[in-house]
């Protein structure tokens, strides 16, 4: 994971995050933090931290803002940060509460049944992977039997 430097000298800064998805307003606000999947691997983006500009890969992003956390399943896209502000230009998001869980649960099942009869099928194995990052994070916000 690449993490940020210079952040431990901003305790409790914050920095203005921008999110945009085609089809939806964007939204705007102030976090801590910011969790980001890349195609380089996950950074950590913090206040004072290092430029960065990257694709974003299919993978958990977390917003953070003091000690809550707001995990969302990113597919693609692009992601660029400043000292005190990150960018996110999102292929799709969803958030961890607006996550359907049965049909990120039959995108699975679909994905992996095409797969199970052509292990070459990159079409499939991407919406595996996609489905397998949804439900992962629905589990955050909905945790199963036996979760505190």
């Amino acid at each position: 994971m690449r993490r940020a430097s210079g952040a431990a000298e901003r305790v409790g800064a914050t920095m203005a995050v921008t999110l945009r998805v085609p089809g939806y307003r964007e939204f705007a606000f102030l976090a801590t933090s910011v969790r980001v999947p890349t195609t380089e691997g996950e950074s950590l983006l913090e206040p004072g931290g290092p430029d960065l500009r990257a694709d974003l890969d299919v993978g958990v992003l977390t917003i953070c803002s003091g000690s809550r956390g707001w995990p969302a399943a990113v597919h693609g896209g692009r992601v660029e940060a400043t000292d005190d502000a990150v960018r996110v230009y999102a292929d799709a998001i969803e958030f961890a509460d607006r996550i359907d869980v049965s049909r990120a649960r039959q995108a699975q099942a679909d994905a992996a049944e095409k797969l199970r009869h052509d292990r070459d099928d990159t079409a499939a194995y991407d919406a595996l992977r996609r489905a397998n990052v949804r439900m992962a994070v629905a589990a955050l916000a909905h945790p199963g039997p036996g979760a505190r």
